[in-house]
């Protein structure tokens, strides 16, 4: 066309961030990456690779960009040393997802719950991750096992559509056979020598039929998934009688024998009588009938974990608080459970502690500034974020935390009290035995019956916090419906997503609005 019909490019909002997310801009630019990354530069960033903050795509055209720019989507300005790492998701699954899964699952290993867009705590480094990598430095793709029509697809250099979850789950079956605990780096490394031998098949295109991307991020995505699926725990319920029980699942569950099995390989027969006989240790130390030092138990306790799970997934006969005490009676002990939950999910639960005390001058800020009186009226201290926060969701914070006068309380008054089988805590006042001021003692009641016991403070919420949502998981328990969002909303802020990641994302952080409507919010109280 002559150039007078030529319609000069318009500016158009451009929001870029660095590689660690800590540095996001928005200006106007050029729709062409030349532009962009000039701009960029400008404010500071560095690199000349735009990608996809989403998922790591790298944009190749300025049509592309174009979009983005239009769609308001997040880019992403790598340097040549920068790997993309994809954000951490907010929560697992929701819990009621979770208990009415039909997955056979017995462990939970590197990787933890995620969805079609996003990969699980890939930025977090289980403290397992390097042992098991050896695992797999000889696995060679299994293409003689790939399906036929995925086969012809392939040559063919066609998209696989849906196909694509076929190859994924057949390479994550394949890299089990090696080892249960599949280190996020495995899942990508294979993938990569997928997308070598057949890019035109698995790696992104555009509407024109272009390659946008390096990666196949999704199969990455799917084989994560494929694998938290098998790895994902049945939920126990948390009926609203003290008396019920979980109802049994309708899917079979293996025996500890056969998933102790599946956690290893043939031999496994004799590593699994090798941790019957340390829980038996266990048992009898815990009743004073063996001596063990406290580094042999927390050892025996981390070793045991898969028959830990195998027990605490077993659908056929799901176990009461009664029976868990029995056969894991440490599991009640903070160390123990905190171990456990960093196995079960890759994440240091006391971060929740770290975040929290970050967090709270700024939550205050927030609810000094709420239209409900009920908030807006809280004194500041760590129970009175719990508190905000439950109010916030037209929720009880009774089914978290509740201080008593007197305690611990009789089985009629509990059951009136707080009806739920859930994990929650009473914070009793007792007199001190020494001087005339009292004391605060934590009771944690799980299915209605004291499971552990220790002195605390106003301090120690947070901590408590930690162990209460340890407990959750640890059992495969669910939320209480009368604390669910608060609880849920806990996890996203301070402990898997951490505020500043959830504050600074464009994109949301969970599929409920009303979670990031807050953290918008939050995201605008000068902390």
């Amino acid at each position: 066309k002559p150039k007078n019909e030529m319609a000069p490019l318009e500016k158009v909002l451009i929001t870029i961030c660095s590689a660690d997310r800590k540095t996001k801009k928005t200006f106007m630019s050029l729709p062409s990456r030349k532009d962009v990354i000039e701009k960029a530069h400008k404010y500071g960033l560095t690199g000349n690779t735009i990608v996809l903050e989403s998922n790591g795509c790298e944009i190749c055209e300025d049509e592309v960009l174009l979009f983005a720019a239009k769609e308001k989507i997040l880019l992403m300005l790598l340097a040549e040393n920068d790997e993309y790492i994809i954000l951490p998701p907010p929560s697992p699954l929701n819990r009621s997802d979770r208990a009415g899964s039909g997955f056979d699952a017995s462990f939970v290993n590197d990787s933890t719950v995620s969805n079609d867009e996003t990969l699980s705590l890939a930025s977090v480094t289980p403290s397992h991750g390097k042992n098991t990598s050896a695992h797999f430095k000889d696995f060679v793709i299994p293409w003689s096992k790939v399906p036929n029509e995925i086969m012809k697809h392939l040559r063919g250099k066609t998209s696989l559509g849906k196909r694509l979850n076929t190859l994924a789950n057949l390479l994550v079956d394949s890299l089990r056979e090696r080892h249960a605990h599949i280190p996020i780096r495995v899942f990508r490394e294979v993938a990569q020598l997928a997308a070598e031998k057949y890019p035109e098949s698995l790696l992104e295109k555009d509407r024109e039929g272009q390659q946008i991307a390096t990666t196949p991020q999704s199969l990455i995505s799917k084989m994560i998934n494929r694998n938290n699926a098998l790895n994902r725990p049945q939920k126990r319920s948390s009926s609203t009688s003290l008396d019920t029980h979980a109802n049994n699942s309708a899917k079979k569950r293996k025996s500890i024998q056969g998933a102790v099995a599946s956690n290893g390989s043939a031999k496994s027969a004799a590593v699994n009588r090798d941790l019957e006989e340390k829980k038996q240790q266990l048992i009898a130390s815990y009743r004073g009938n063996a001596d063990l030092e406290a580094a042999t138990i927390a050892e025996h306790m981390k070793e045991c974990f898969p028959l830990q799970r195998a027990f605490f997934n077993n659908s056929e006969k799901i176990p009461d608080i009664n029976a868990i005490k029995d056969n894991w009676p440490y599991i009640f002990r903070k160390q123990h459970l905190y171990q456990h939950f960093e196995l079960l999910m890759s994440i240091d639960p006391r971060l929740l502690e770290k975040h929290f005390s970050s967090e709270r001058e700024r939550i205050f800020k927030f609810f000094k500034s709420s239209k409900n009186k009920k908030i807006s009226a809280l004194e500041e201290n760590n129970a009175n974020v719990v508190r905000g926060l439950a109010y916030h969701f037209n929720e009880d914070p009774d089914y978290i935390f509740k201080q008593l006068e007197n305690g611990p309380l009789p089985k009629d008054v509990l059951q009136h009290m707080n009806p739920t089988n859930a994990p929650w805590v009473a914070l009793v006042n007792t007199p001190d035995a020494d001087a005339s001021a009292a004391k605060t003692e934590a009771l944690v009641y799980i299915e209605g019956k004291i499971m552990s016991t220790f002195t605390a403070t106003d301090v120690d919420l947070p901590d408590i916090l930690a162990q209460l949502l340890c407990y959750y998981y640890t059992f495969n328990m669910m939320y209480p419906k009368e604390a669910n969002q608060t609880l849920e909303f806990i996890v996203i802020y301070f402990l898997q997503n951490t505020p500043e990641q959830a504050r600074n994302s464009k994109k949301s952080v969970s599929s409920n609005s009303k979670y990031n409507q807050l953290i918008a919010k939050l995201a605008n109280a000068n902390g």
